[in-house]
């Protein structure tokens, strides 16, 4: 099986592990897990588009360490609206399907909590809380299915990888 899922099994084996009182380090992790999940489902999907070829792994491995985690969730935001923000005109006029929209926002919300999850040590966690950002997670994997087969798809995991480069 693939890491971005074994990554969402973990997150949801961390929030349901301890029956009566969640450990928050089970419970961060969980929502750190749901976060890489995504991220290594969409770094995976875009290196396995652009090197072909099983020889070719090593190519895609480093492929896919060039992604940021910053410019992903600054290329989220254009692909969370139906025309693609600042990158329209190469969404085309068919726009941002409500699957990939759904993609981008959850990529969003899922590094956002994994932020507060692994540096706010102040914040305490339910397992409610960690339960729904997994299932975020899920969701985001499921809208996936329906988004990946898009033109509009090529152009985000483009943005998110080159998003700079194509500002100028």
């Amino acid at each position: 099986m693939s890491l971005h899922h074994d990554l969402l099994r973990q997150a949801r084996m961390l929030a349901d592990h301890e029956p009566r009182r969640p450990k928050q380090a089970s419970l961060r992790r969980a929502i750190s897990a749901a976060y890489y999940a995504v991220f290594h489902l969409l770094t995976s999907e875009a290196a396995a588009r652009l090197v072909k070829g099983a020889a070719r792994r090593p190519l895609r491995d480093a492929l896919r360490r060039a992604y940021n985690h910053g410019e992903m969730r600054l290329a989220c935001a254009d692909f969370c609206t139906s025309t693609g923000g600042q990158f329209s005109a190469i969404v085309g006029s068919a726009g941002v399907p409500a699957d990939l929209q759904v993609v981008a926002q959850a990529f969003r919300d899922l590094q956002q909590a994994r932020h507060e999850a692994d540096y706010d040590v102040s914040r305490t966690f339910t397992r409610g809380e960690a339960l729904d950002v997994v299932a975020l997670a899920e969701q985001a994997f499921s809208a996936w299915r329906t988004a990946r087969a898009t033109a509009a798809s090529d152009a985000f995991l483009t943005v998110m990888l080159a998003r700079k480069g194509m500002l100028r």
